[in-house]
């Protein structure tokens, strides 16, 4: 087994693993860093909206030194250098240092919708043509997600080309230029609508069979709606994926351990990095700060995407409120896909955890947010329009698109609102919480609350739920090394671009049951890990000639009576040789009494026949490299058996 760590962060992870000739991507997400190195993006005036100076429209520059005699596309805002670029993306590794063969890789396994935004890279941007499984949940709100940064993308007058910045860089020899090169646009949403079509909906113990020998079946991580780890078995062997995985009590259904116990191998991911700040603290310490912000008259700003801890804030403020006797202040939720990620959530009532789903057993929403917005207490809109002017009520709660505050509605109320001291802004994506994401906004009046709220379970948490597993060889990043969450299990840790292989026990082998044997009786002993498994007569029993009950192997890798294998050892088979051609095992079957037999021919060269003789039934595939007969019947099997024979020569 291989296993190729390809992302240098280990928040967004992304492995190339090789197991059993089959290879596998592990999770496709997208990197937000290149966005983050770009100049806010903001079509529209707010002024009417916040009632709040104005922040410039696009078109104008943003406020910063936009003048540098090396003539690059920078701007410098409080000391930070941006660049003047249209929004750009990239995957986690780089294309250029970190070569794949696309081609080869046979599937793609999503674990949670974070980890699914690079699809659309995958599919239009390379020639990969595998397969990619995924859960409903994951592919919609993964889609939403993208939707809405290519609504906001759209909505920007033309910004130029990335390539043009991109060569300027490089022409400069600027250190930004070999990160340059594996820069994106943000996709479109024929893009996203294209690549999206391609992915495989899977459900939550469902077993998918991939490529004839492997078996694939993704359990609840409790992370998010639809989130999930995945089990990955061949006949012998088992590993699995751990990703983003979570015990905290929210609306996901619980994680789900147990089938991932006694594990050759777990490649594991699925831990917090910033221990400490867990979320049941950061919901108490935003409903705290709330309450003081809108107490002084103040607005408060959440930049976010329309899904995941959305859900959960919405209902935690307005039970808050509610007990502080505060329901008067509204709730405003900004996005262009807002209205299809709250009504999908409604929906997931599989995806979601036992409470809510009681709730839908009596004819009950599983989430609170229906009932907001039939009281009116939440309101949504797809855009910072006019309706939202004359509609927006001072002092409120405003959720609005991206997090990453580089496009989306909130870009617009940082700038003008944050001039304004008693408002306040709420950083609660861990993704986008550092110092660089506020940058373009300096000097900033009002205050900056950082409650993030990374689902991630705690290295304590991570260290029990290992400890249960109890799994043959743990794989982690590098970077957590210094969580000790390895729960006793031999460990070792992967570094980026890092190839690591992992010896597989080949001490089981598939083995065929012989008829003759079938019809003995004879002891059946048991394997390592439970597994059943016929085992070969000892030296010392066969010298000693107790043969009864004893099964020995045959020629090849079939089990056999002791004594008819050894016979069988001692003799030859006959081969057959010949190319099998279809026209000619039809005109043999119907020499044989199947005037019904004919044949039909694949774009890709295989062949099929099917026979049909009364109530029984047969067919027959071929191709190049296999013939395989599906029969029930004795008799049509035998004739079978001799129109093969005889389409063929004995040597």
């Amino acid at each position: 087994m291989l296993i190729k760590n390809l992302s240098p962060n280990p928040a967004n992870p992304v492995y190339l693993v090789e197991f059993c000739s089959t290879r596998l991507l592990l999770d496709c997400p997208l990197d937000f860093g290149p966005l983050l190195r770009c100049c806010p993006r903001h079509p529209l005036l707010v002024g009417e909206a916040s009632h709040q100076p104005a922040a410039e429209a696009e078109g104008k520059a943003w406020p910063g030194d936009s003048a540098r005699p090396d003539g690059l596309p920078f701007k410098t805002v409080e000391g930070v250098e941006l660049l003047d670029a249209p929004p750009c993306v990239s995957m986690p590794f780089s294309t250029k240092h970190c070569p794949v063969v696309w081609s080869t890789v046979d599937a793609v396994l999503i674990s949670s919708y974070h980890a699914i935004l690079g699809i659309p890279y995958l599919t239009g941007c390379t020639d990969f043509a595998g397969r990619i499984f995924a859960t409903e949940p994951s592919i919609e709100f993964g889609r939403q997600i993208l939707e809405d940064l290519a609504n906001s993308v759209d909505q920007l007058p033309h910004c130029g080309k990335l390539e043009d910045v991109v060569k300027r860089l490089r022409e400069a020899g600027h250190p930004l230029a070999d990160q340059a090169e594996n820069w994106m646009p943000v996709f479109t949403a024929a893009q996203v609508q294209s690549a999206f079509d391609s992915v495989q909906r899977v459900s939550f113990n469902q077993r998918v069979q991939l490529l004839n020998d492997l078996l694939l079946t993704p359990v609840s991580s409790g992370f998010c709606i639809g989130g999930c780890n995945w089990l990955i078995e061949s006949d012998f062997h088992r590993m699995a994926y751990m990703s983003a995985s979570s015990q905290w009590t929210c609306h996901p259904l619980p994680m789900s351990w147990q089938a991932l116990v006694g594990c050759d191998l777990l490649l594991f991911n699925g831990a917090c990095l910033l221990p400490g700040q867990t979320p049941d603290r950061s919901v108490e310490d935003i409903c705290s700060a709330l309450v003081t912000v809108l107490s002084q008259g103040g607005s408060a700003l959440f930049p976010c995407r329309p899904c995941g801890v959305l859900f959960d804030l919405l209902e935690s403020i307005s039970n808050h409120l509610d007990a502080k006797g505060m329901r008067r202040y509204p709730m405003y939720l900004v996005s262009a896909r807002a209205k299809n990620s709250l009504s999908f959530a409604d929906i997931c009532g599989e995806w979601l955890s036992a409470e809510r789903q009681k709730r839908l057993y009596t004819a009950d929403v599983p989430f609170g947010h229906a009932e907001m917005l039939q009281q009116n207490q939440l309101q949504q809109f797809s855009s910072l329009g006019s309706d939202f002017g004359r509609q927006c009520s001072q002092p409120c709660i405003v959720f609005a698109t991206d997090p990453c505050l580089r496009l989306g509605e909130a870009v617009h109320l940082a700038a003008a609102w944050g001039r304004d001291r008693p408002n306040a802004l709420f950083l609660t994506d861990p993704q986008f919480a550092d110092v660089q994401t506020l940058a373009p906004f300096q000097p900033l009046a009002m205050p900056v609350h950082r409650f993030t709220m990374d689902m991630r379970m705690q290295p304590s948490q991570a260290a029990d739920v290992l400890s249960l597993l109890r799994c043959g060889r743990l794989v982690m990043p590098e970077a957590y090394r210094r969580l000790d969450c390895h729960g006793g299990c031999p460990v070792s840790y992967s570094q980026y671009l890092s190839v690591m292989q992992f010896p597989l026990d080949s001490s089981d082998q598939l083995l065929e049951l012989s008829p003759a044997l079938a019809r003995t009786e004879g002891e059946v002993t048991m394997g390592r890990s439970g597994r059943r498994r016929l085992e070969p007569l000892s030296e010392a029993a066969k010298s000693s000639g107790s043969t009864g009950g004893a099964v020995g192997f045959g020629s090849g890798s079939e089990l056999k009576p002791l004594l008819a294998a050894v016979e069988s050892s001692q003799t030859a088979k006959p081969l057959l040789t010949g190319q099998l051609r279809p026209e000619e095992l039809v005109r043999q079957l119907r020499a044989r009494n199947f005037p019904s037999a004919k044949h039909e021919l694949a774009e890709d060269g295989s062949w099929s026949i099917f026979l049909e003789v009364g109530h029984q039934e047969a067919l027959i595939t071929g191709s190049a490299v296999a013939t395989h007969v599906y029969c029930d019947d004795e008799k049509i099997r035998l004739v079978v058996r001799e129109s093969l024979l005889a389409c063929l020569v004995l040597v």
